[in-house]
């Protein structure tokens, strides 16, 4: 593993309509650490695609950078990795290292889904059911997330936020949407911090909503995807340390494919897909809006203090129904890192079952739940509702974010309630989202359009793309359930 450290102040951006805050008693403090994984010295399985694909170099460093943020009595810390996707047992382990120095912060881990690094989960290994998780890696990035949340709150110091947000006709063009309702995620937020003294850039926030996978399958290079260029853009305007948080993405909100075209302005011709230059064109694209949403002349930015910031956690348990999670954990698949619990106790049970699809008599764990969370933070100040962030344990459709579930014929659960919106349960003008933040429970799909069995939705003659890679149907409403209930707290 490659190591590095650039600890930094941080900004926040955000377009159309920006605010700026006046942060007083706000501070900020960021760091980094390159989290790549050595491809000579050991077979690296890459995650995202198919089993089996084996890294055969590096093209860019994958990261961990943290952004601390303290108002006194309020201590938050959000990461960033460049990985596919982390348990909940691995952002715990990488709490408890941070509480044994700092047991006064709050810690979230979110996974940008790069389908181009290593294999953190155990599904892309040499073939199904086999492991791809090397146990060394992950241990010594659990230790480097930690180490480089601790860096960042050692950097704290007095700073100003900017809020910004863009909702730039282009970012919605720039999301393929594979599966009806076909719902995006265009929302592009920003938060900017500057030292309080003299102004210098201390770190930029974006978060927004879109696979990594613009290289494909066929690519065995280790890259950051599309966030690599979309942060060094922002770095190189000025906005001190980059982060990416990805926002709702379920439904396959994808950089892939002819719908999401881009002009290459050397050629004059449409970017080819999965290819170098189209992943450059668009993080450069995403990292220039980013920066017009905090730019100067920002309309609606006004100065207000940031006096506290509220945090509220919940754990939950989502019932799992997916055979394949449930025979993989029982085959060690996941490392021992999701085991299964019932009755809110850990459950590693476990019976054999005669499974054709499985190739005939499989282990298959019997638990009932899966254990996770969601957290939902506000921003506050001069007695105002600033910002707000909602944290999601996977890849969350959009209609269950925005609205716009759909009820179609073929779905196996067609007259199920709808799950309650999340942003309709946000008030202020910068309702952020982070998926995969402290879990990856993967899909998370309306109950009334959960279709796992046939006749398919809209009576089409393949199944769609989704469940396979979901925990089950009873998971969207735990997860915003739980969500509407944190943010109608006191």
């Amino acid at each position: 593993m490659r190591f590095s450290i650039l600890p930094s102040a941080l900004p926040i951006l955000f377009l159309a309509a920006a605010t700026r805050l006046a942060a007083v008693g706000l501070e900020a403090g960021v760091a980094r650490n390159t989290i790549t994984p050595e491809v000579t010295a050991n077979k690296v399985y890459m995650a995202g695609f198919g089993n089996n694909r084996v890294a055969t170099g590096v093209h860019d460093d994958l990261w961990a950078r943290c952004l601390a943020l303290s108002t006194g009595r309020d201590k938050l810390v959000l990461c960033g990795v460049d990985l596919i996707g982390l348990f909940y047992d691995d952002a715990l382990k990488v709490r408890a290292q941070v509480k044994a120095e700092r047991p006064d912060v709050t810690l979230i881990v979110a996974s940008s889904h790069d389908h181009e690094g290593p294999d953190t989960m155990g599904l892309w290994g040499p073939a199904p059911l086999q492991s791809g998780i090397d146990p060394a890696y992950m241990d010594k990035l659990d230790d480097r997330i930690a180490a480089t949340a601790l860096q960042a709150l050692q950097a704290l110091k007095p700073a100003r936020l900017v809020l910004g947000r863009d909702d730039h006709p282009l970012l919605a063009l720039l999301q393929d949407d594979s599966r009806p309702p076909y719902v995006k995620d265009p929302h592009l937020f920003v938060m900017k911090f500057t030292a309080a003294e003299g102004g210098a850039p201390i770190a930029t926030l974006v978060n927004w909503s879109d696979h990594p996978e613009t290289l494909d399958s066929k690519n065995t290079l280790i890259t950051a995807d599309y966030p690599h260029w979309l942060r060094e853009y922002v770095e190189q305007q000025g906005g001190g340390t980059a982060l990416f948080f990805n926002g709702p993405i379920g439904g396959l909100l994808s950089t892939l494919g002819d719908q999401v075209a881009l002009l290459d302005p050397e050629t004059g011709e449409v970017a080819k897909d999965a290819t170098w230059r189209k992943a450059e064109l668009f993080g450069d694209t995403v990292g220039e809006l980013a920066i017009r949403a905090v730019d100067v002349n920002a309309a609606g930015r006004v100065d207000a203090p940031v006096d506290s910031i509220v945090i509220r956690q919940k754990v939950i348990f989502a019932p799992i129904e997916n055979d394949g999670f449930r025979v993989g954990g029982a085959l060690g698949v996941f490392r021992g890192r999701k085991g299964l619990w019932t009755n809110g106790k850990p459950d590693p049970t476990a019976e054999q079952r005669d499974m054709p699809q499985f190739g005939g008599k499989v282990p298959y764990a019997t638990g009932h739940d899966l254990q996770t969370e969601v957290d939902y933070i506000q921003f506050r100040g001069g007695g105002k509702l600033l910002a707000e962030i909602a944290t999601v344990p996977g890849e969350i459709y959009p209609e269950l974010v925005n609205g716009g579930i759909t009820r179609y014929p073929g779905a196996d659960y067609p007259d199920a309630p709808f799950e309650p919106t999340v942003r309709a349960g946000m008030h202020s003008p910068y309702p952020m989202i982070f998926g995969l933040a402290n879990d990856e429970l993967g899909y998370i799909i309306p109950k009334c359009e959960w279709d796992a069995k046939p006749p398919w939705l809209q009576n089409r003659k393949e199944r769609w793309y989704g469940e396979v890679n979901s925990a089950g149907p009873e998971v969207a409403g735990a997860v915003t359930r739980s969500l509407r209930e944190l943010m109608e707290g006191p």
